[in-house]
C-alpha cells in the first residue's frame, strides 16, 4: 500500500474494506496533467486568496486605498451568496456523488443518508460549540466588569456589557466560518492539484469562488474587535484563509501519481469532510452572515435602495456559484 493510501485508511479510522471491488477502483495517476500549469496555479490561486481577504482588511487600515464600504459590504454580501452555495452545491453535492460511487458500495452500510446525516451533525456541533463558548465568555466578561466598572447595583443594570459580549459572539462565528473554509479550501486544492483534462475551466472557476469567499471573510475579520489597531492579527488570519487551497493544490501534485481517487478509503474520506465540511459552512452562512448581518441595526438603517442591493448581491452570489458548480 502506498503512503498516500496509508494516510487515507488512517484518516478514514481503519474502517473495514472489502476485496471486491473492480480493479478500476483502485486505478491511480492522472493523464493529460501538466507540471508546469499546476504549479503555476498554486500561485495564481494564492494570489487571488489574498487580494480577496485583504482587500477589505486594507480598506480599513489604509487612507490611500479608499474604496466606499457599501461597495465592500456589496462584496460581503455577494460573498455570502458564493460561501452559501458552495456548501449546497459544491460541498454537500460532491459528497453525495462521492459516498454512492459503486466502489464503496457496502462500505458504508445500508444508509444512505450519510451525507444529509454528517453535515446535520457538523451544525449541530457548532451549534452546541458556539452556545457553550459564548456562554462562558458571558459569564467571564460580565464578573469581570462588574467588579471593575461599577460600584452599584443601578450601574450593574445599565447594561454595558453587551458591546464586548456581541464582539466576541461576531469573533467566534467568523472563526467557525473560517474553520469551514479551511477544510472545504484543502479539499478543492487537492481536486485541482489531480486535475487533468478540464484543469484550466476548474482552475478559472476555483480563481472566482476564492476571490469573492475572501472578500466576504475579509469584511467580517476587518469588522472584529483586536488590542490597539490590530492590523497584524488580521492579516495573520488572512493569511490563514488564503493559503489553505494552495497547502491542498501542494498535496496533491505530490501524491498525483499514486492517489487513487475512486479508491474505497479515498472516497469516504473525501466523502465524510465534504459532508462536514457542508454542514459547517451552512451553519456559518445562515446563522453568520445572513441571520446576523441582514439583523444587524446598521443594516436596517440603511436606505431601502441599498438593503435591495444587498439582497441582490447575495442572490447574485448563489446563483453564480450554483452556475460554476457546472465546471466545478
Amino acid at each position: 500500500m502506498t503512503k498516500p493510501h496509508i494516510l487515507f485508511a488512517l484518516l478514514a479510522m481503519h474502517w473495514p474494506l472489502a476485496a471486491a471491488e473492480p480493479r478500476e477502483c483502485y486505478a491511480a495517476g492522472v493523464d493529460d496533467w501538466d507540471k508546469g500549469l499546476q504549479i503555476g496555479a498554486v500561485f495564481i490561486i494564492l494570489a487571488v486568496s489574498l487580494v480577496g481577504v485583504l482587500l477589505p482588511i486594507l480598506c480599513k487600515h489604509t487612507k490611500w486605498l479608499s474604496i466606499s464600504p457599501r461597495v465592500i459590504n456589496t462584496g460581503k454580501f455577494f460573498g455570502a451568496g458564493v460561501i452559501l452555495a458552495t456548501a449546497f452545491i459544491h460541498m454537500l453535492g460532491e459528497s453525495m456523488e462521492t459516498l454512492k460511487d459503486e466502489c464503496l458500495d457496502a462500505h458504508m452500510g445500508d444508509f444512505d443518508s450519510w451525507p444529509g446525516a454528517l453535515a446535520m451533525m457538523a451544525v449541530l456541533a457548532m451549534h452546541l460549540l458556539e452556545h457553550i463558548l459564548s456562554a462562558r465568555f458571558a459569564k467571564k466578561k460580565t464578573e469581570d466588569i462588574d467588579s471593575m466598572l461599577y460600584d452599584s447595583e443601578s450601574e450593574k443594570d445599565t447594561g454595558h456589557t453587551h458591546g464586548p459580549v456581541l464582539g466576541h459572539t461576531k469573533k467566534l462565528s467568523t472563526y467557525i466560518l473560517e474553520l469551514g473554509i479551511a477544510l472545504h479550501s484543502v479539499i478543492i486544492g487537492m481536486t485541482l492539484a489531480v486535475t487533468g483534462s478540464g484543469f484550466r475551466v476548474l482552475l478559472a472557476a476555483i480563481a472566482c469562488h476564492q476571490f469573492f469567499e475572501g472578500v466576504a471573510l475579509g469584511t467580517r475579520i476587518a469588522e472584529l474587535e483586536f488590542p490597539a489597531n490590530g492590523l497584524l492579527l488580521r492579516v495573520a488570519n488572512a493569511l490563514m484563509f488564503a493559503v489553505t487551497t494552495p497547502v491542498g493544490q501542494v498535496i496533491g501534485i505530490c501524491i498525483r501519481q499514486s492517489f487513487a481517487p475512486r479508491d474505497p478509503s479515498s472516497l469516504m474520506v473525501m466523502g465524510v469532510l465534504d459532508s462536514l465540511s457542508a454542514g459547517i459552512l451552512i451553519y456559518s452562512a445562515v446563522v453568520g452572515l445572513l441571520v446576523e448581518e441582514f439583523g444587524a441595526a446598521e443594516f436596517h438603517a440603511s436606505p431601502r435602495w441599498l438593503r435591495v442591493l444587498y439582497f441582490a448581491a447575495m442572490y447574485l452570489g448563489c446563483a453564480t456559484m450554483s452556475l460554476i458548480g457546472k465546471w466545478a
